[in-house]
C-alpha cells in the first residue's frame, strides 16, 4: 500500500514539472541546513512540540533534494519550490521505505512552516513543522 501511494505521489510531482510558475532549484536560494520543530498528526501546533530534527535542502537540477532526521528516523525526498507562491512541496520516504508522505511548507522570514501527512497510514490527519534556517 505504501509503495503504491509513493508511486502515486511521484507521478503527481513529475506531472507538476509542466505546471507554469514552479521555480527551478536555481531560481531561489533555499538550499542549506534547517532546524526542525514538529507536531505529530492531531497535535496542536500551539502546544508543546512532539519532536525536533534537522533538514538539509540541496539543489538537484530543477528540483530540490531533501534529507531530514527526526527523532532518530531518516527521511529522504524530492520536491519543488514555487517562487511566486513561496511554497515548498516535497514527497518523502523513510530510508527503509516503511513510511512515505507529502510535506507542503510556506516560506517564512527565517525558514518554512507548514503541514505534512503520511501516505497510506493513519487517518489522513496532518502534522505540522517549522523549519528555521541554521546560521
Amino acid at each position: 500500500m505504501i509503495k503504491s501511494a509513493l508511486r502515486y505521489l511521484l507521478v503527481i510531482m513529475a506531472v507538476s514539472l509542466f505546471v507554469p510558475g514552479l521555480g527551478s532549484a536555481g531560481s531561489a536560494d533555499i538550499s542549506g541546513n534547517y532546524a526542525v520543530t514538529g507536531w505529530n498528526p492531531g497535535s496542536d501546533p500551539a502546544g508543546p512540540k512532539d519532536y525536533d530534527g534537522a533538514v538539509v535542502l540541496t539543489a538537484w537540477g530543477e528540483v530540490w533534494k531533501y534529507r531530514g532526521e527526526m527523532d532518530g528516523h531518516v527521511y529522504v525526498g524530492v520536491g519543488f519550490f514555487d517562487e511566486a507562491a513561496r511554497t515548498l512541496s516535497l514527497s518523502f520516504t523513510s530510508e527503509d521505505g516503511s513510511e512515505a508522505g507529502v510535506t507542503v511548507l510556506k516560506a517564512t522570514q527565517d525558514g518554512f512552516s507548514g503541514r505534512w501527512v503520511f501516505a497510506g497510514v493513519g487517518d489522513g490527519v496532518t502534522g505540522h513543522e517549522t523549519w528555521t534556517r541554521a546560521r
